[in-house]
């Protein structure tokens, strides 16, 4: 690595850094919530190491880079320090995208081969085959149609690109799985923390987000029948949402009853849904990849505790290649797009 590179990294550090009232300031409440805590240096070099680590797995170096999913722009601004040639950062978020943004611009001319890019999973705005990599950390998770953007990556990576999928919520881990629930209980029915939530969403449950929703498109409603329907649309989102309370007012009946019965309202995206990592893999498989399991964690501290659990889990997915599965609370996979003969 470049001694630019390193000064570029050593900026990111600075920044994250600054006191909390600056971070919010300046960027955001839910930036400070979601990066505050890499102002902490052992946390901060920790993450840096797993992003090398997953750089080197993903073979990134001097490759055209899509950040799936990109958050506010961490990973994919590493990935460009580190030396791909570019790196695209795409988000769905209006809100992460914009502060990507301002986060490239404090760190100035080092990661002008990094572009934040608003745009939806379903539909990814490049050509075929223009990727060298691609990286999804932490996103199929809260992605509306998995298989429809899993084709997309497919087709936007060129033959023997790699595919990088990592996620926390993994269905096989009963602890993660008892504590998802809960979650998923709290964001249906209240209370709501706001510190969950970005600036775009609205700060109700999602029961309440349905319920304001019926009530503007049907003012005439009685509220007994508007609460009804909320919870009788459970799970939908947008038209769905319209849809099934019109059927409901002409037939007395709403026929079709989503399968995950918590979604966000407005955007459709999943809060922390589980993932199986085995049909996932069997998923990216019929997609056209070639897939392997990989470590999900990486970390070279013991000086922190949240980043010894970290290590301990790495060594335990290393040493465990199918059981660790059922033993930690994450995943990670690698997929190759095969070549068509």
């Amino acid at each position: 690595m470049g001694i630019s590179n390193e000064a570029g990294i050593e900026r990111l550090r600075e920044l994250l850094n600054s006191p909390r009232s600056y971070l919010e300031k300046e960027f955001s409440f839910y930036f400070y919530r979601y990066l505050g805590r890499y102002g902490n240096p052992i946390k901060f070099d920790g993450y840096v190491d797993l992003c090398k680590y997953l750089f080197s797995i993903t073979k990134a170096e001097d490759a055209s880079v899509l950040d799936l999913g990109c958050g506010f722009g961490m990973m994919a601004t590493l990935f460009g320090l580190f030396g791909s040639q570019e790196v695209i950062g795409y988000d769905f978020n209006t809100e992460k995208i914009e502060l990507f943004g301002k986060l490239l611009s404090h760190l100035g001319a080092e990661v002008k081969n990094v572009k934040p890019t608003l745009g939806d999973s379903l539909k990814i705005q490049y050509p075929d085959e223009y990727f060298d990599v691609a990286v999804a950390n932490e996103v199929f998770s809260h992605v509306r149609e998995m298989e429809q953007s899993i084709n997309e990556v497919h087709r936007v990576l060129k033959p023997e690109g790699r595919f990088l999928v990592r996620d926390g919520n993994n269905s096989l881990f009963l602890l993660g799985r008892i504590k998802r629930r809960s979650f998923w209980r709290r964001m249906e029915q209240g209370p709501v923390d706001p510190s969950w939530l970005r600036a775009t969403d609205i700060p109700l449950p999602y029961f309440a987000i349905r319920q304001k929703m019926i009530l503007d498109k049907f003012p005439q409603m009685d509220s007994l029948k508007i609460a009804f329907l909320s919870r009788s649309t459970a799970g939908m989102f947008g038209n769905e949402i319209y849809k099934a309370v019109n059927e409901f007012q002409n037939s007395g009946k709403i026929s079709e009853q989503p399968r995950f019965r918590y979604r966000n309202p407005m955007t459709g995206e999943f809060p922390e849904k589980e993932l199986n990592p085995f049909t996932f893999k069997h998923t990216l498989e019929k997609e056209g990849f070639k897939v392997s399991f990989i470590p999900h964690f990486y970390s070279s501290s013991f000086s922190d505790i949240e980043m010894a659990i970290k290590r301990l889990f790495y060594w335990m997915e290393r040493s465990i290649p199918v059981g660790h599965l059922f033993l930690s609370p994450g995943f990670a996979l690698l997929g190759i797009k095969k070549i068509i003969t």
